[in-house]
């Protein structure tokens, strides 16, 4: 490619600028192996870098976290579950975050919430996580998550 003085050969896309996390309540026992779950507010959308960078199917996981005897280490164990944020599709602005509850290498995935809104999913992954830590069974968040007053000011 011939350029003439003066000229570039290409134009760079400016990189995205940071943006405030969404505050998510994560449990003892739960350490945070990434997280880019950023909030675009209404009056601020994302730039198409910002889409490119943020709306990803990697936004957030969390994992459970043991004592080794020496130190906390990430629970590999097939059998615990993880926590899973992604947005679909991938770096598409109409598409919609999924949160899931997943176990044995996504072969279990028994609570799935999926919304557009930011503070939805926050509000969804608050709850999942405050009721795996008082024990709850899988079925019960799911019907929590799935029903349509969830999202109603004052529940959960």
């Amino acid at each position: 490619m011939h350029t003439e003085p003066g000229e570039t050969p290409f134009r760079a896309e400016a990189p995205p600028r940071e943006r405030a996390l969404v505050p998510l309540r994560i449990p003892s026992g739960w350490a945070v192996l990434f997280n880019i779950f950023v909030e675009f507010p209404d009056d601020d959308p994302p730039t198409p870098a910002e889409v490119s960078a943020y709306l990803s199917e990697d936004i957030l996981l969390v994992q459970p976290v043991s004592y080794t005897g020496s130190g906390w280490a990430v629970d590999t164990d097939p059998s615990r579950w993880f926590i899973d944020l992604g947005w679909y599709s991938s770096g598409d602005p109409d598409g919609t975050y999924r949160l899931c509850l997943v176990r044995d290498g996504w072969n279990e995935v028994p609570v799935r919430f999926e919304h557009r809104d930011c503070h939805a999913v926050q509000k969804a992954f608050n709850t999942l996580t405050a009721m795996l830590a008082e024990g709850s069974g899988t079925e019960l968040i799911a019907r929590v998550l799935d029903d349509p007053r969830f999202l109603d000011e004052g529940s959960r």
